[in-house]
């Protein structure tokens, strides 16, 4: 049992893959933000890739172990101790009963936390990911609470690490349905305060649009609305499942992760790549995961600690 101390900025339950499958029914599909983090976090673990785990936003929890497991913490760089002493970001760690764990701010906006097994809650149109504009999956259909208390499974006894390369550059896009994408590429983007898991905004210029509305269209992770102000918006777990805005460009998938670790007042430039590229891009991604290195963790984890500084 996980025992929440302190809740964090905003900590849920999600899974990668989210709740797919019920768009036609007006449901989002949701999930983790990163979905890519999501997975890795799992895989340095030893679980499935859609395992319930914990998706942290700015700052995050502090919890405690009722009982020995693994954990791992990926996504973006937090100040993360267990016990006291530094947890190494992007590995596989043994966590005896009793230990505590405090996540405090990060370097981004997202981390996501896996524990081995799973983080056990009631699925909901068969998905354990959390729905929090609407109130439903996940822990109570809401964020994590101090005083919550999470169960969850047993460890694999498979661990991993990462020490793959964190990306750079430009966010790649490729074009959308309608005029405006051009102008997307020759500014330099600032994230605006108006950036959640539903979508972020970007101030900086203006996109000029053909018509300030279009016919109600379906909304893909990464689509790039084009409001009438001008202001594009870069869609993301949360988004509504149909839209009324003119879309001017889409993130690839390789780069959903990138723009979901965005904070406020971040830079953001965007480049065009084509098609092809964009599958190239998500083919070295999946490859990433698979080339994941095996990890030898010490059964103490104090005892890994101390000679690791010793």
């Amino acid at each position: 049992m996980i025992e929440v101390l302190e809740a964090g900025a905003l900590t849920s339950v999600q899974t990668a893959a989210g709740r797919p499958g019920w768009r036609h029914l007006g449901v989002p599909v949701g999930g983790a933000a990163d979905p890519w983090s999501a997975r890795l976090a799992n895989r340095l673990v030893g679980n499935p890739d859609n395992a319930a785990l914990l998706e942290l936003t700015l700052h995050g929890p502090s919890l405690r172990f009722g009982a020995s497991t693994a954990i791992a913490l990926t996504g973006a760089t937090f100040e993360a101790r267990l016990n006291g002493l530094p947890l190494q970001m992007n590995a596989g760690r043994h966590v005896r009963a009793g230990s505590s764990l405090h996540i405090g701010v990060g370097d981004g906006a997202r981390g996501y936390l896996a524990v081995a097994g799973g983080i056990d809650v009631e699925l909901v149109l068969g998905s354990a990911a959390t729905d929090l504009r609407t109130g439903f999956g996940g822990h109570e259909g809401r964020a994590l609470r101090a005083g919550d208390r999470l169960g969850y499974g047993t460890s694999s006894g498979t661990m991993r690490r990462w020490n793959g390369p964190a990306p750079a550059g430009p966010i790649r896009i490729v074009p959308g349905p309608d005029r405006g994408a051009d102008e997307l590429v020759d500014v330099a983007w600032v994230v605006a305060p108006e950036a959640d898991r539903t979508g972020v905004r970007l101030d900086g210029g203006a996109v000029r649009a053909e018509r300030a509305e279009v016919a109600s269209m379906a909304l893909p992770v990464g689509a790039i609305q084009v409001p009438p102000d001008g202001r594009p918006i870069v869609m993301l777990a949360d988004r509504p499942v149909t839209g009324g805005y003119p879309v001017a460009a889409c993130v690839i998938r390789a780069d959903i992760g990138r723009v979901a670790m965005l904070r406020t007042g971040d830079p953001v430039r965007l480049a065009w790549v084509s098609v092809e590229e964009a599958r190239r891009a998500l083919r070295e991604m999946e490859g990433l995961l698979a080339a994941l290195e095996g990890a030898e963790t010490p059964p103490d984890d104090e005892l890994g600690w101390a000679g690791a500084h010793g």
